[in-house]
Parts: C-alpha cells; structure tokens; sequence
C-alpha cells in the first residue's frame, strides 16, 4: 500500500526517493571500470636472476618491454613460490588462485592415482576432448579440463560475481593456459603440436572460434617454412626445435592479439582478461640450461616481443595503456648449468636408481611381499606404496620409513625423507622452512614418501630440471605495472600467492575461494 501521511508531498517523496535509489542501483551495478584490460605475463621457467643479469643489455623503455615494466612498474626482484617441488604445473596453479597446494591439489605436473593405479597429469580428463580446427584432435591421448584443481581463480570471481568481463588464456602448454583461465574462461587455448595446430578442449567450446581458425591457417601456411635461430638452423615451427625458439611465442602472441581484436577485449563494459604464459624460454631451458650462450639471446628476443605486444596492445585498448593493468612473473626457476663438480656436486639422478633402492632396502627389512612389488610408482621422487602388500606386513608408511630411513640418507643426493602422513595428517611437521614449504604443497595426490633431494642434483627426465624448494627452482621476479601502482623497486621478498588478492582488490571482487595471500597494499596508490 502506498503511505496513507502526508498526501500527495508524501508519495511524491516516496516515489522520487525509490526512483533515486533504482537509479543509484542502476548506476552501482555498471560503474565505469578503472581498467579496461588486465593482462597476466607468465615467463615460463624464469629464473629470478634474469632480468637483473641482462639488464644492461636491454634498450631504452620505449624499446623494452621488461625495461619499461622495471623502471614504470612496481619490481620485486624476489618473489616466492615457496613449494617443496617448484614446476609447471603448480607454478601456474598459484598465480590467479593465491592458493598453495595443500588447498589447490596441484602439488606436482604429475602423480600416481592410487585407485586407477596409473599416471594422472594434472589437466588431464578423458570427460572432455580435445578440440582443433576440424572438430576432435586426431590422436590425441587425453581430453582436458581444470577439475582437479581444487580453487576458483581471479577470472572466476569476476565471473561469480555477474561481471561482464571476458576472460582469455593463451600459452603452448596445456596445463598453463588451463590453471591460469581456471574453469570459466571464455576461452583457454594451447597448441598442439603434434599437429601443428592451436586447440581447446570441450570444456570450454564444441569448436574453435573464427580468430583461432585464422591463426591454425596461418601457421599451416607456414609449415614448410624454414627458420634458424641461435644452435638450431632450418627447422620450422612445429618441430620441437622450433617449439624452443622464440618464433614460437610470436605466434603466441599473435593468438593474444587476435583475441583482443576478436573479441573486442579491453572495449566492453568491464575490465577483461588476458592471460598469457611464454612457454618457449622452458622448452629451451631444459634441453641447454640457463648459462647456455644463447639464453641471453632468448631473454633478448622475449623482451623485444613483450616491448611490440605492449605498443600493439595500447592501440587496441580506448585509452591505450593507461586503462591497462599489467603483471609479469615467473612459474618457477631452473637450477644452474655447468657447475665446477669438484667444488658444487652436482649429478642428474636416474628416475629408475629411487625404486631399485627403496625396493632392495624393503626387501632386507621385510622380506618380499606377498602380492607384487613394495613400490607401485616413483613420480618427481615421491614413493607411493603398494599398500596391499602394507597391509599384508602391518605396515604403514611412517613405520617402514623409520627402518629405512638411515639407510637412504647415506645416499649422496638425498637429503631428507618424509612420510606424507606424518605431515598431511598426523601434523608431525619439520622445523623451520622444510615444514613450511612442506606443510602447504603436501597434498592427498603425494606420495606416500616424499625424497628430498640435495641442492643441485635434479632428475635426469631432461637435461637440466627444476624440482626442488631451493632458491634457483623457487625465487622469480614480479613486477605490476598501470595506474594504480606505485613505481619502484622493493627489496623485501614477497610470496606468489599475494598476486590474486592483490588483483581481486584492484578489480573489486572477493579474492578467489582458497586464496591465502595478502595484498600488496605496499605497491598500491
């Protein structure tokens, strides 16, 4: 019923007060966005020490993109992934999620599952796959999703939110683009190059959409095209010579500017995403290591690459890059290459040398099981147990540790052992900063041992591998960049979980679900 005091003042006032409050209402739902375009650099395998090594070899910032994001942006030289096995897979997680792997589930690229009694890689899901410019990838062995990471990302709240913003998210790898766009990206896309092609999955799109079919055109018109670069001479693109030059993250950031053109990003109602992992300084990584002559070329080329995406990019964008926010980091580090052996020891350790051990030492404790092995896989070093033949024995985990423990420790790369239970569950957590980096990447996909290597031994998986909590594996640069920051350099080493709140601050949404991090309010104006 209408007010009955008054008269007609009163319900002139009534009526002028609620059209007041529906257009306050109108007006708070769509406010105009501080930033247009948000856009996530992630440099895979990007040692901390990098941009301060090759500094003086970068040109002005009008030339250099990590130049310009130095000295215009906010730099911490050290931030910190801070995980006992630092690598793609959880290195990506992290960024947008601000969750550690005891919350996310992403604590490895790839685990043993118990009840499958296989192998799982992190985004892989036979439920949903892949898609390529003719429909369904012929050959491929996996689909592809992000449900076992265990959290939502910034590009989810804002979705969860009803914002109107579109979120896209481009790499090579599968496992980057996915953890990064989280599990309501417009689109997430990576590049098979198996057959030389961009692809998603069918979690995301039934099929590719137009601007992702120009770009496969384009590169298969390149096929037969011969390029050299650095050791390699004449390869094309879709060899996995090629996949480790930066060629490859031109065509990267060809498909991140065709999707802003596409689909008018940075021009909508709300700030849009775009999510962007550089996966080539990785593939090159591996195979050379991070003193290898060329690595300086590489870092050269990815720095004149980011410089012509920014330029390319301001044009795009109404406002150009003052209505753009801009972070740049790493997923994790590498350990150096071509140490003095009589002085820093350092050793590729077989992945078959862990099993035969632990295998042989059971076996003289406990004599051989009465079903199978003692040891069902080692993945990243990590034990898991065939627990029928556990429960044959009365044993657990923790217990046949504690026999063997002794012995393993006598090997020249192992430093510690850990039974994950006595962690996970039974919070028996080591001192100092083994059990915090322990505590918070331990989760239910670990093993049920977990060996922790001695600084500078790694896998022999590659020639050179990141896979350990030490400070070449864990430490990568950030640096911010956009109006709302406060340009410097600041010392103090932060943590990789503080970018999603941070962010989530600067966007105004809540921080994403398992979000821990704080917000760098230090760097904000």
């Amino acid at each position: 019923m209408f007010p009955q005091h008054g008269g007609m003042k009163t319900l002139f006032g009534w009526m002028l007060a609620v059209g007041l409050c529906a257009g306050m209402e109108s007006s708070w739902a769509a406010p105009a966005p501080d930033y247009r375009l948000g856009v996530v650099l992630v440099v895979d395998q990007f040692r901390a020490d990098y941009l301060l090594r090759f500094r003086r070899d970068f040109k002005s910032p009008a030339e250099s993109g990590y130049r310009m994001l130095m000295e215009r942006g906010a730099y911490f030289p050290l931030a910190d992934h801070g995980l006992l096995q630092n690598m793609t897979g959880p290195g990506h997680a992290v960024v947008l999620s601000g969750s550690y792997p005891y919350r996310n589930q992403i604590s490895t690229n790839v685990w043993f599952d118990r009840e499958k009694k296989k192998h799982q890689y992190c985004v892989a899901d036979d439920a949903y796959p892949l898609v390529g410019s003719s429909g369904p990838v012929p050959g491929a062995k996996n689909g592809v999703s992000p449900r076992l990471m265990n959290a939502d990302t910034v590009g989810d709240e804002l979705k969860n939110a009803d914002r109107p913003s579109r979120v896209v998210s481009v790499a090579l790898k599968d496992r980057a683009a996915v953890l990064m766009g989280g599990k309501r990206a417009d689109h997430a896309l990576w590049f098979d190059d198996r057959n030389c092609q961009w692809v998603t999955s069918t979690f995301y799109r039934k099929e590719l959409p137009g601007f992702v079919l120009d770009q496969n055109r384009k590169i298969a018109s390149e096929k037969q095209k011969l390029v050299s670069w650095g050791p390699f001479r004449d390869i094309s693109l879709c060899s996995k010579e090629g996949l480790q030059t930066p060629l490859a993250m031109e065509r990267t950031f060809d498909l991140a500017l065709a999707a802003v053109d596409d689909l008018e990003l940075g021009q909508g109602k709300d700030t849009d995403l775009l999510l962007v992992s550089l996966s080539s300084h990785d593939y090159y990584g591996h195979h050379h290591g991070p003193n290898d002559p060329h690595m300086k070329q590489m870092v050269l080329d990815e720095d004149r690459l980011i410089s012509e995406f920014l330029k390319k990019l301001s044009k795009r964008v109404p406002g150009g890059l003052k209505d753009v926010w801009i972070v740049l980091t790493g997923d994790h580090g590498i350990p150096p290459s071509g140490l003095p052996q009589e002085r820093i020891p350092s050793e590729n350790i077989p992945e078959d040398r862990l099993p035969r051990l632990v295998e042989e030492e059971m076996e003289k404790k406990f004599g051989k099981p009465r079903s199978g092995k003692w040891v069902e896989a080692v993945v990243e070093f990590q034990v898991y147990f065939n627990h029928d033949a556990l429960r044959d024995a009365s044993l657990k985990p923790q217990d046949a540790l504690r026999a063997v423990r002794e012995r393993l420790l006598r090997e020249p790369y192992i430093d510690q052992v850990w039974a994950r239970d006595e962690i996970l569950y039974d919070r028996k957590v080591p001192a100092g900063e083994y059990g915090k980096v322990a505590d918070r990447t331990l989760s239910r996909n670990s093993g049920d041992w977990i060996v922790v290597l001695k600084p500078f031994y790694f896998s022999d998986s590659y020639r050179i591998t990141h896979m350990t909590h030490y400070s070449y594996d864990r430490y990568v640069p950030l640096l911010f960049y956009g109006k709302g920051f406060r340009p410097g350099t600041y010392r103090q080493i932060v943590n990789m979980v503080d970018i999603a709140p941070t962010l989530s601050s600067l966007l105004g949404v809540l921080p994403p679900a398992q979000s821990e991090g704080r917000v760098l309010t230090e760097v904000l104006r």
